[in-house]
This record gives structure tokens, C-alpha cells and sequence, in this order.
């Protein structure tokens, strides 16, 4: 797994929604000052327009963003209606994101906000932009404070100096007085929760390596190990989030997912002589394929990580084409099993590192499975380590994965010269493109 898993930590789970085009009107918005951005639903979407602009709004309701620099933000649902006897017009007013800074102490102290004098200590220094601020108190050219401070917009924020020189000054403390601005209450700027996606296309590739190793094998020459390097699969992915999609108003993790990918790139096979060490040309060629359909329920923990579980089907073929008596040396595979697993995310802005394990409760495993008559038993696990970042209406994911099957194998007749047992290891770096709207 070392390999993928390294290439994977080079890449950046979850794919965006993708949706039919609603109703619209049209709707110009204007503001005060203008220049401000817009955005409709959530600003992973992209930006609407600058204002003043005139655009397709969905009919409905439908959050809208608009925000400027050193401008408080402006968060609430856009009501378009139905019919209008003329193009709406909304004007937004953008109030400035200003506040205080109150020193307390230092005792005629040179106060530097961002390398600039403001004035001395103790004192009140009006009309500062919202955030982080460099504050620095100096008394006889060394600072007795040296820090940065976030400023609230509407708010005091307050440090307390050391009296005399030499003495540390304490840790600033923010406190909330009455508002800088006067004319306005203070408004708490909610995050806007980000709407449930309702289906999400995408474009999945893969790169595979595999490892089939026989266990206790008395006869390489006609049971061959494989190694595989380099293996391309391609293919289409979709995702479905069906309660959002009929409007249940319960479950909006509850998704439905599917997938399927083709080799794109067919290598030839060839063996080593076990007597000379030569390699030899044979009839086969490589023959991938895989498939995925599962459901699946996510759910988010507060705005830092999430949880998920999932179960569903998966076939991996890992096969060959070519004559008879070459395939029936080699290790043609086919995985047809049931998937259990879950994963975990972190949400660090719009950066998701995650990690998934499941268990492949395998029902059939192809050509191999019937070489022994009195049966044979095979069991999966698989784990990935991977990352996704939305990139506007773009998200792309990139993960490296170990899927692991352990073969018990159980011949019709007690032979000391066959296995009695084999494991079948894939590494694959994953990267899956996905279109959002």
C-alpha cells in the first residue's frame, strides 16, 4: 500500500451536486457602495456577478451572499416570485466592518497597529477594518506588547498593557462593549449551511498494480504468481442523494452511488523460464474491469469532520484473454462481493483528507474459484487514504488504495505439489474528477 499511499498524499471524497436547471426571473441587484461580489446558495459554487448586475435568479427562495472588502457581509434568502409585473429590483446596503481598539495601561506608550502610530497608551483607537490586527506597545524603544489581535466588526476588542517597564504584559483579553458603529445593532454572521446536493457526475480513473502470491506452491509452472504494473481504468461515476431529490426533509446524507470503469490499456504477459530465468512471450493479455454500486449515509459533525457508513456491491475482474492452456495457468480472477465499510473526514476549509476501511465479504471469485472441486474460500479487505478539494463548481479527489484477498484453497485430491492458499494484493491511486452545479 506504500506506494499508492504516498502518490495519494501528493493528490487532493466528496463530489458536489449536480442538478437540472430551475425556474428563473430576471433580478438586478445594485448596492451601496457597489462592487460588491455575489453568490447565490453557497460560494463553493462560484461567483454570480459584480454589482450592479442583472441575472437569472431560481424562482423561489434561494440564500444569497453578497460581500466587499471591509464590508460587513450580507446573508439571507433571495424571494424571487413567480410572476412579476416587472424585473425585480433588490438594492443591499453594505454597512462598513469596522470596530475598536480600547489599551488599557502602558502608561504613555507608543501604540503601532500594523508598523503605523496610532497614538498613546491608555486610549481608544476608532474606525479599525475588521481583522487581525499587528499591535505592538513600545515605551523607550522596546515593546512591552507584541501581538495580533482579531477585531470584530460593531466591537471593542481590549488589551490590558504592563504598568511599568520590564514588566510582562498579560495576555490580551477581548471583551464586547457597546458597539463602535451606533447607528446599527450588531448582527451575528451566520455561517449559511450549505445545501444538500441532490446528484453529482463524475470522471473516475485508476492506476493498478497487482501481486498474486501462491501459497506453499510445489509447482510455479502451472501455478504462476502474477505481478502486474501500470494497469488503466477509466470510467464514468454518479451519485444520488434521493431524499433531497424528492424533498423528504430527513436524511440528506443518504446517498446512492455507482460506478463502473474499463481497462484502458491491455499488456502483454509474459513469463520467466523457472530453469533459465528467460522470459517467454505467451498468448494472454490483461483484461480489467470494475464495478461499484452501494448506498451510503453521511453525516456531519459540527463543521470539523464527518462519519460515514456504507454497503453495497462491488465486481473486480483481474483477468486475461488469450488461449486455454495459457489462462489456465495463471491467476484469472473475478471478485464479486459484498462491501461493508465506513470513513471518516476531516473538513479543514476546503481541503477533506479522509480515510475508509471495509470488509469484502466475497461471493465468487471467478475462474479461480472453480480450479478446486471441493471448493475454495476467499475473503477482502480494503483501505484508502485520499483528499478532495472543490475547485468553484469542480471537485477533485485523489486517494491511494490496498485491497487485500486471502485464498484458501481446497483440491480434489490430497496433492503435496499444489497451494493450499494464496493472496492477491491491488494497490490503486484513484483520482476522480467530478462537475458541480
Amino acid at each position: 500500500m506504500g506506494r499508492a499511499l504516498v502518490l495519494a498524499c501528493l493528490g487532493l471524497a466528496i463530489p458536489r451536486a449536480v442538478m437540472a436547471a430551475p425556474r428563473t426571473s430576471k433580478v438586478t441587484i445594485e448596492t451601496d457602495p457597489p462592487g460588491a461580489k455575489v453568490y447565490f446558495g453557497v460560494k463553493e459554487d462560484g461567483e454570480v456577478c459584480t454589482t450592479p448586475c442583472t441575472v437569472d435568479a431560481p424562482i423561489g427562495e434561494t440564500p444569497i451572499i453578497v460581500e466587499a472588502d471591509n464590508r460587513r457581509s450580507i446573508i439571507e434568502n433571495l424571494i424571487v416570485p413567480k410572476k412579476t409585473a416587472r424585473p425585480m429590483k433588490v438594492r443591499y446596503k453594505l454597512e462598513p466592518a469596522i470596530g475598536a481598539l480600547v489599551v488599557e495601561g502602558g502608561d504613555g506608550a507608543t501604540i503601532k497597529i500594523d508598523e503605523v502610530e496610532a497614538g498613546r497608551a491608555p486610549g481608544r483607537i476608532e474606525g479599525l477594518f475588521a481583522g487581525a490586527h499587528h499591535v505592538v506597545l513600545e515605551r523607550g524603544g522596546k515593546p512591552i506588547y507584541d501581538d495580533f489581535l482579531e477585531i470584530e466588526a460593531g466591537h471593542d476588542a481590549t488589551v490590558t498593557a504592563a504598568a511599568r517597564s520590564g514588566e510582562p504584559a498579560p495576555a490580551p483579553r477581548r471583551q464586547v462593549d457597546e458597539p463602535a458603529i451606533t447607528n446599527r445593532e450588531p448582527v451575528a454572521e451566520a455561517p449559511v449551511r450549505r445545501r444538500p446536493p441532490v446528484v453529482a457526475l463524475g470522471v473516475a480513473m485508476d492506476v493498478g498494480f497487482r501481486q498474486f502470491t501462491y501459497r506453499n506452491n510445489k509447482t510455479p509452472t502451472t501455478q504462476r504468481d502474477d505481478s502486474e504494473g501500470g494497469q488503466l481504468l477509466g470510467g464514468p461515476t454518479v451519485e444520488l442523494w434521493p431524499a433531497t431529490l424528492l424533498h423528504l426533509g430527513i436524511l440528506p446524507g443518504l446517498a446512492l452511488y455507482g460506478r463502473f470503469e474499463l481497462g484502458l490499456n491491455s499488456q502483454d504477459v509474459v513469463v520467466t523460464d523457472s530453469r533459465t530465468g528467460m522470459k517467454l512471450p505467451t498468448s494472454l493479455s490483461t483484461k480489467w474491469s470494475s464495478l461499484e454500486v452501494s448506498l451510503h449515509q453521511r453525516w456531519t459533525i459540527g463543521a470539523t469532520a464527518t462519519i460515514e457508513v456504507g454497503a453495497g456491491y462491488t465486481q473486480d475482474r483481474y483477468q486475461f484473454k488469450g488461449i486455454d492452456a495459457d489462462v489456465a495457468i495463471v491467476p484469472d480472477a473475478s471478485y464479486k462481493a459484498v462491501r461493508i465499510g465506513g470513513r471518516a473526514a476531516l473538513l479543514l476549509g476546503a481541503f477533506e483528507p479522509y480515510v475508509t476501511l471495509e470488509n469484502r465479504l466475497v461471493l465468487s471469485g471467478g475462474v479461480l474459484d472453480k480450479r478446486y472441486t471441493l471448493g475454495t474460500s476467499v475473503n477482502g479487505l480494503r483501505a484508502t487514504l485520499g483528499a478532495a478539494i472543490p475547485f468553484g463548481r469542480l471537485a477533485l479527489r485523489v486517494e491511494g488504495g490496498l485491497t487485500r484477498y486471502a485464498w484458501t484453497f481446497k483440491p480434489d485430491t490430497p496433492d503435496p505439489t499444489q497451494a493450499d492458499g494464496a493472496t492477491d494484493a491491488i494497490e490503486t491511486v484513484t483520482f476522480v474528477l467530478c462537475y458541480a452545479r
